[in-house]
């Protein structure tokens, strides 16, 4: 929520919610005051597909100057068991398109 206000310091909206939040809750207020933040650019994720079952990916997070829109970018590490299903369900969906 810190990280969102600030990054649209000219929304009310967001301010406000921050206002009821330390009106109702002494535990958030008690968050709140110890300003932590955290922008995560980089995470690791896991996706489960019907088929090949879990795939590990590394997700990278790009905005746009004013932070309108962001991009998720997935790759799986070279060499491993998420890249090999990856790549089965790339040759498994150009197969089904070239029908």
């Amino acid at each position: 929520l810190r990280a969102a206000l600030t990054a649209d310091s000219g929304n009310p909206r967001a301010a406000q919610i921050v206002a009821d939040l330390h009106e109702r809750s002494p535990e958030f207020v008690q968050v709140w005051e110890r300003h932590e933040v955290a922008n995560r650019f980089e995470d690791r994720k896991t996706l489960v597909h019907p088929e090949a079952g879990r795939i590990e990916v590394d997700c990278q997070v790009l905005f746009t100057d004013n932070r309108a829109q962001t991009l998720l970018v997935m790759t799986t590490r070279p060499g491993t068991e998420s890249e090999e299903k990856l790549e089965m369900l790339t040759a498994l969906e150009e197969h089904q398109l070239a029908r």
